[in-house]
């Protein structure tokens, strides 16, 4: 599958989930683009758009359509993107790069570039740390936060594979053993990273998340993203978030799922427990991405958190 096919099928998946969204791309001026599935945006240079906004953030080895499931029942405007080098965003190496201070950058692109002073933001795994580390730095320009799965950078747990993946020997023969069978990558991955029941999974969202791994630049990519921030002991020190996060003052929410591979949910609590306005959800019968495993419970917990903000 090509990216213009990739591109296409995906916008027709977010439709079957209820969400009528629109592919596009901003650019950075440095010749990099980043692409986004965006609802009800008003470009920059247009004006400054003020009504709420919601941003997504999705995992480490994922892509925008991780958040079909959900994107249907939220409201008002919203934004999705491929985080770089990810889906149908540009390429990087992140050899070299702080990876922090790249992270927060893209997210101050990603709101500067649709004329959002403020927004909600939702993330999973490794789009948590982008999350957690925008709102540490600029917490005036976050109204919610929403922490989906174990957010990387709040502990050093990392399931096996991940910690091998980035590994300079291994995670080179790994990143060349790309699946593109969509039943292999069930068994392969979402039972061992992902999902409590990968049997779940339903077709086409699976057949798109297989070809997302084969499209230009996305192995090496996740290979010298997962090469900085792990080692085989796990997530690197020099990027933990955990006492930083004890005093982050924006509202919270923690979406927890109980068999979540990367961290139990022991974790999750106690970074919410020193945080000022969080609370944390335990999802039962869920992995690390719970929307895949249980979609309306945590549908309803996010677009409830989300109202109250709306309704205060």
């Amino acid at each position: 599958m090509n990216a213009r096919e990739f591109a296409k099928e995906r916008l027709a998946l977010f439709s079957h989930y209820g969400f009528e969204g629109q592919g596009r791309r901003i650019a950075d001026g440095k010749g990099r683009s980043t692409y986004l599935i965006a609802r009800e945006i008003i470009a920059r240079e247009t004006k400054a758009d003020r009504r709420p906004l919601t941003i997504l953030f999705h995992g480490g080895l994922s892509q925008a359509s991780e958040w079909a499931p959900l994107a249907g029942a939220l409201e008002g405007r919203v934004v999705i993107p491929d985080r770089p080098g990810h889906g149908l965003s540009y390429p990087i190496d992140y050899r070299g790069v702080d990876f922090r201070r790249s992270a927060v950058d893209w997210v101050a692109h990603v709101l500067d570039s649709v004329g959002a002073e403020q927004a909600d933001l939702v993330g999973n795994s490794i789009g948590g740390f982008f999350s957690i580390a925008f709102a540490i730095e600029h917490p005036e320009r976050v109204r919610r936060l929403v922490l989906i799965g174990a957010a990387a950078g709040l502990h050093r747990e990392l399931p096996f594979f991940a910690r091998l993946w980035g590994n300079a020997l291994a995670g080179q023969v790994i990143s060349r053993m790309t699946i593109t069978d969509p039943e292999t990558f069930r068994k392969r991955v979402l039972s061992t990273l992902v999902m409590a029941h990968p049997e779940r999974m339903e077709p086409e969202p699976l057949r798109l998340m297989t070809a997302a791994g084969s499209l230009p630049g996305v192995p090496e990519s996740s290979f010298r993203m997962l090469r900085r921030v792990t080692t085989l002991r796990g997530w690197r020190r020099e990027f933990l978030l955990r006492e930083e996060a004890a005093d982050v003052r924006v509202p919270t929410k923690f979406i927890w799922g109980d068999r979540d591979a990367f961290a139990p949910p022991e974790r999750g609590r106690e970074v919410a427990a020193r945080m000022p306005h969080a609370d944390f959800q335990l999802v039962e019968d869920a992995g690390h991405v719970p929307h895949f495993d249980r979609p309306r419970i945590v549908s309803d917990s996010l677009t409830g958190f989300l109202s109250a903000a709306q309704a205060a």
